[in-house]
């Protein structure tokens, strides 16, 4: 009696490459996810920056410190009446 067996040979090479490929595809997903993270976390950081730079900004031109600067630093003071000169 010939033994029969249950798979042809042709089926542990397929699968085989089947199983390399699947490792291959999930190892670019992992790498994909995690490049997409790295750039979303650079985008909040970027955004965070801006809004320090935003906030400095408004302080930095704020009338008030304006107003001391140009008293204190370059001895400015109010102008008198006669040296406004109004446009029309």
């Amino acid at each position: 009696m010939k033994h029969r067996r249950w798979f042809p040979k042709w089926i542990f090479p397929v699968l085989l490459v089947l199983s390399i490929a699947t490792v291959a595809l999930r190892l670019k997903i992992v790498n994909t996810v995690y490049e997409i993270n790295q750039t979303e976390k650079i985008i909040s950081n970027s955004k965070h920056e801006k809004e320090r730079a935003s906030i400095k900004t408004s302080a930095l031109r704020s009338p008030r410190r304006l107003e001391l600067l140009a008293k204190t630093q370059f001895k400015l003071a109010q102008p008198d009446a006669k040296q406004v000169v109004y446009l029309k």
